[in-house]
């Protein structure tokens, strides 16, 4: 009698988990693409290749040629108290000058994270709204399949629904011509 009730019970398990697996509507975007397109993208864009420009590239020229500076000085200098101030001073430039892939690298994440983390939560909010709207349970980015059908791709009318122009083969016209930005999730 236990295994007539148990199979009974797993027989009603399995159907509704099919059942209620049938009536879940999943969706796919891209965001990196959306986030790039969007009118304002070009923009960001440009002020991030400016901020590396005038910040980064500036302060590791600032950095190099003190230690030129002071490597010269160094090469002159005959007082001991000195050379050993000077050699310290040259042991950390050469130290950050030798880092300075990674030290800009990160200066320019987080600065490409402050400028582009307000568009990431536009395209978030607009992709919430509209799955609500037609009734969406999930909403996957692009880069989880390998394949899935054109008609759960929600880029294209989430992209209309933002404002970005979509050409007649159904892409995308570029706000910038620009690749996407790295991606980066908006702090919440």
């Amino acid at each position: 009698m236990k295994q007539v009730k148990f199979l009974a019970v797993a027989l009603g398990l399995v159907l509704v988990s099919v059942l209620s697996a049938n009536a879940q509507k999943i969706g796919y975007v891209s965001v990196d693409a959306l986030v790039a397109n969007l009118p304002e993208a070009q923009q960001k864009q440009q002020e991030l290749e400016k901020w590396q420009q005038d910040s980064i590239g500036g302060t590791y020229t600032r950095l190099y040629q003190e230690f030129q500076e002071k490597d010269s000085v160094l090469k002159k200098t005959t007082t001991a108290s000195v050379k050993q101030v000077l050699e310290k001073d040259l042991a950390q430039l050469s130290e950050t000058l030798g880092n300075w892939q990674q030290i800009a690298g990160q200066a320019s994440q987080a600065k490409q994270a402050q400028l582009f983390n307000p568009l990431y939560k536009k395209v978030y909010d607009a992709i919430n709204a509209y799955a609500k709207e037609k009734g969406y349970t999930y909403v996957l980015t692009q880069d989880a399949f390998v394949v899935a059908p054109d008609s759960d791709n929600l880029s294209l009318p989430i992209a209309t629904k933002l404002g970005i122009k979509v050409n007649q083969q159904g892409g995308t016209t570029p706000a910038g011509g620009g690749a996407a930005p790295a991606s980066t999730t908006p702090k919440k």
